[in-house]
């Protein structure tokens, strides 16, 4: 497996998501409340990738999905407030048109913090945006499958997003079977294009590339 030597850029992403982790929940913040992702599309490098759990395309991933530990904080009131996420989900994936080739499992990383705001003109109840410096930043692990052990790393992934999205059920106190979804994107003031390193072909071309969210849902459990 071909290595990349770690850049600058991808020490003080990994630093700011090691940080960010430890207070993303503020003192007197409602939550953590636990999430799943339902779905969603993320396109990395002009690749495609369903976020659906179980999903991914290509067929039957040959390892077991594995449980989410994402969660939601707020504070605020009925009519404004903030909000932070931290935890992890996992998908599988192939690449190719149409998927072929080995799976992949991406192990997912997520922290971030934005503003929400009743909606003027609902439905949805809630309007939500990242908000600087650290927006919504991600670490993507990738292991090769098969084995399942997660031996086989074949890229880590680093980035940060920007985006807007709606919730739909009750902040800052949100309960089971409240909904959110999500778009975002790197390439946009505020964000930072994908940086790698420890990768193999054929994510060692990704360095630097855009990466884009669309449609990202989740929903609280």
């Amino acid at each position: 497996m071909r290595t990349r030597p770690i850049t600058k850029a991808f020490v003080a992403l990994a630093s700011i998501l090691a940080l960010f982790a430890l207070s993303a929940t503020p003192a007197g913040a409602g939550g953590p409340y636990p999430f799943t992702v339902t779905g969603g599309t993320l396109v990395a490098a002009g690749n495609s990738f369903d976020l659906t759990p179980g999903g991914g395309g290509g067929g039957t991933p040959p390892c077991a999905d594995k449980a989410d530990t994402t969660a939601l904080s707020a504070s605020g009131n009925a009519a404004a407030g903030t909000w932070s996420i931290s935890g992890s989900f996992t998908t599988f994936f192939r690449l190719g048109t149409p998927p072929a080739g080995p799976w992949y499992q991406a192990d997912i990383t997520l922290v971030g913090a934005g503003s929400y705001t009743a909606n003027p003109t609902p439905p949805p109840p809630y309007l939500l945006a990242t908000t600087g410096p650290n927006h919504l930043t991600f670490q993507a692990r990738i292991y090769e499958v098969p084995p399942c052990d997660k031996s086989v790393l074949k890229c880590i992934i680093t980035g940060r997003l920007a985006g807007t999205g709606t919730f739909t059920g009750t902040l800052p106190n949100a309960v089971s079977g409240d909904t959110f979804t999500f778009n975002a994107a790197t390439n946009n003031p505020g964000g930072l294009n994908m940086v790698t390193s420890s990768c193999g072909a054929p994510f060692v071309s990704w360095n630097g590339q855009v990466a884009t969210v669309t449609a990202l849902t989740g929903s609280i459990t």
